[in-house]
């Protein structure tokens, strides 16, 4: 059997348009898909790139508040370090406040205490010149007298002459005229401590009995005593100062009494105690 051959200028194939159209076709859709990627990874690397860029200013602000925070402790640690250092030097201030206002307060002390010392000296020496200022027996006795209401606070007392081995009254103050009497030496509250070595004696006696009895003596010769039997009102008790005070008596007293009597004696006068019928 014969083939039939094909007419001259006939073929299979399809027409060559047609084939560079499917190319065009196929070029354009890879190209669109090609740049469809392209647009889809620029799209996910845009989006990375502003996550990154958010990511990067989260870290930093995180960076600028971990810095501030740091500047916060470090500012904090150093505030305290001022406090702890002010502290200090607030104790040490205090501290020598403390000193200081002690030393003020002793200085203060020893000043009153210098004070009060010289104003009993002041006292002792007054005391003294008035004893001494005179040679008159009712003089020094009323001087006596005084001594011991103003200075020692005596609100009742008695001042005695020695004459013989008696005591005899010579001036009283505060007491009934039946207590005021003649006293014998070694005998009795006040004629037992007239005895005594002591410039003084206290408490001697019960109930009536004097308060303190000071002996007025002059080296071995007996001159006279005195006897203070209560106090002031305002007057508890006899402190230091007065038993200075009873002291000077004990001594410039006697000898302002022996004086006025070896006086009275020269000039040929008898005290008026002196009499026989004491």
């Amino acid at each position: 059997m014969d083939r039939k051959r094909p007419a001259k200028g006939t073929s299979n194939r399809p027409p060559r348009n047609t084939d560079k159209a499917d190319l065009v076709e196929k070029r354009r859709e890879l190209l669109e898909t090609y740049f469809e990627n392209g647009r889809q990874i620029a799209s996910e690397l845009v989006a990375e790139l502003d996550a990154a860029r958010r990511k990067l200013s989260e870290l930093e602000a995180e960076n600028a508040r971990l810095r501030m925070q740091l500047k916060s402790d470090a500012a904090i640690r150093d505030l305290l370090n001022k406090i702890e250092t002010l502290e200090g030097e607030r104790r040490e201030l205090l501290s020598r406040t403390n000193e200081v206002e002690e030393k003020a307060r002793n200085e203060v002390e020893r000043a009153t205490a210098v004070e009060n010392e010289l104003s009993n000296l002041a006292s002792l020496y007054v005391a003294t010149s008035q004893l001494h200022a005179s040679l008159d027996l009712r003089d020094v006795v009323a001087t006596l007298g005084q001594l011991l209401l103003q200075f020692v606070g005596a609100g009742a007392y008695v001042v005695y002459s020695a004459e013989g081995d008696k005591l005899v009254p010579v001036a009283t103050e505060g007491l009934p005229a039946d207590q005021v009497v003649d006293e014998r030496i070694g005998r009795g509250a006040v004629g037992k401590a007239f005895e005594s070595s002591a410039p003084f004696t206290l408490a001697m006696g019960a109930g009536e009995g004097p308060l303190v009895v000071v002996p007025l003596r002059v080296g071995e010769q007996n001159v006279g005593a005195v006897a203070v039997f209560e106090l002031l009102e305002q007057k508890r008790e006899l402190d230091v100062f007065d038993h200075e005070l009873l002291r000077m008596v004990s001594s410039q007293g006697a000898s302002a009494l022996a004086a006025a009597r070896f006086s009275a004696a020269a000039n040929g006068t008898i005290p008026p105690w002196s009499s026989t019928d004491r």
